[in-house]
């Protein structure tokens, strides 16, 4: 009996400390937790990207595991806000850059990554990581950019009018719209029914190209007006353009995706939109290589003609309150997630990319000019990023107004101003 108590009793002892071992493998007591907020819950490519490259992060780094909590995206902003204020942010969150960020910035959230930096300062251009640097400390890499001011174009359309090449000029560009007209091919599909797209596509590169990227804070400051003759310039433009008859009559009754449409079925020889259209028109136009993409002319404006409109897409913050070991292991997950594994990925996505990418045969001519537009000489202000709810309705409405002959670009600068001094 007792050796069989005796056995018994070994049995439990040996249990017991199989039972402790368990718990302490799988409880990973060496193991560091890291909480990643996101807005990834919609099945997109990008957002399949993301996910795959932290599930091969956990694979390889054992002491490390990224844990993923996806928020959608119309409540998420509004839960970062909050849980900011009440300085209960997570390890990690998706972050976006100009006013959106600042005020975490001000509020001390966040942590700098300047410590680690020189692993992309050589990669990425300076122009486009400031968009997440505040008083030269960075607190975000971008992983993908959005331009919003890009202009699609019909080659065999331009070659019917003449044209081998886009015009860089804006004097050529109503030549070649002239052109079309003569053949009788609508130069421009536009789809303004939601009042959106001559502001933000429109109008954000033209006045830029006219005034220069510090017109737009400068008078949001107080130390410039939308009065300002160069502004007026810019909203001519789109007066003059009606006037040529360069966008289909239906322009302020059908969508954006309806003009695009209009663009793929070769019906206009030209569609101006964001890189959001690069996907939509490779993935439904029958002949890729007859599209070709090109940035908006030169105006003869003080702005910087290799600008682009658009911003630096989401990134990854850290927050301010980490200890030591949990920074140490932040700062090893960004190094490994803002990679080339990542851009290579994205750009295979027909996502525009921060970084210049050896890239193949097999990536369409279109995505590599846009890929080479962001490159060149950093990022614009898009206005409806930058202006008040209240002041982008009444320029929303207003270039509405002037395609419909209602009212003239100095009228809407002038109300621009009055609003502005109304709510300022």
């Amino acid at each position: 009996m007792k050796k069989v108590g005796m056995m018994v009793l070994g049995l439990f002892l040996l249990f017991g400390l199989a039972a402790c071992s368990s718990d302490e493998k799988t409880s990973g007591s060496s193991e560091i937790e890291l909480t990643v907020w996101n807005d990834w819950t919609e099945e997109r490519p990008e957002n399949t990207v993301y996910r795959d490259i932290i599930a091969n992060f956990n694979k390889e780094n054992k002491d490390i595991e990224i844990k993923i909590e996806s928020i959608p995206h119309d409540q998420y902003e509004t839960k970062l806000r909050t849980q900011a204020a009440g300085k209960q942010l997570p390890d990690m969150f998706r972050v976006w850059p100009g006013t959106r960020i600042t005020p975490l910035v001000e509020g001390d959230a966040l942590l700098s990554l300047n410590p680690i930096m020189d692993k992309w300062k050589d990669k990425i251009p300076e122009a486009i990581l400031k968009d997440y640097a505040v008083d030269g400390e960075q607190y975000a890499i971008p992983a993908n950019i959005s331009e919003t001011s890009l202009i699609f174009y019909n080659k065999e359309l331009l070659a019917k009018a003449g044209y081998d090449t886009f015009p860089t000029t804006y004097e050529d560009w109503k030549k070649l719209i002239t052109s079309l007209t003569d053949k009788d091919i609508t130069p421009i599909a536009l789809g303004n029914k939601a009042i959106w797209p001559l502001q933000s596509v429109y109008i954000s590169m033209i006045a830029d190209r006219f005034t220069g990227s510090e017109y737009l804070a400068d008078t949001l400051n107080g130390k410039q007006s939308f009065t300002d003759e160069r502004f007026v310039k810019a909203l001519t433009v789109i007066d003059e353009l009606t006037k040529l008859n360069a966008f289909n009559e239906d322009l302020n009754t059908i969508d954006e995706a309806q003009a695009r449409t209009m663009f793929i079925s070769g019906n206009t020889a030209m569609h101006v939109a964001g890189s959001w259209a690069i996907g939509p028109i490779l993935n439904d136009v029958e002949d890729a290589d007859n599209i070709g993409l090109a940035p908006f002319p030169d105006f003869g404006g003080e702005g910087d003609i290799n600008k682009m409109t658009g911003a630096a897409g989401g990134g990854i913050a850290l927050n301010s309150s980490l200890s030591k070991e949990k920074q140490e292991a932040a700062f090893t997950f960004l190094e490994y997630f803002y990679n080339d594994e990542l851009y290579t990925k994205l750009m295979k996505a027909n996502i525009i990319v921060p970084v210049e990418l050896e890239m193949d045969d097999s990536v369409p001519g279109i995505l590599k000019s846009a890929n080479e537009f962001a490159q060149g000489g950093g990022i614009a202000p898009v206005y409806d990023a930058s202006l008040t709810p209240e002041l982008t309705d009444v320029i929303n409405n207003g270039l509405q107004s002037i395609t419909l002959g209602e009212k003239t670009p100095k009228e809407l600068a002038e109300e621009m101003q009055k609003a502005y001094e109304k709510n300022k």
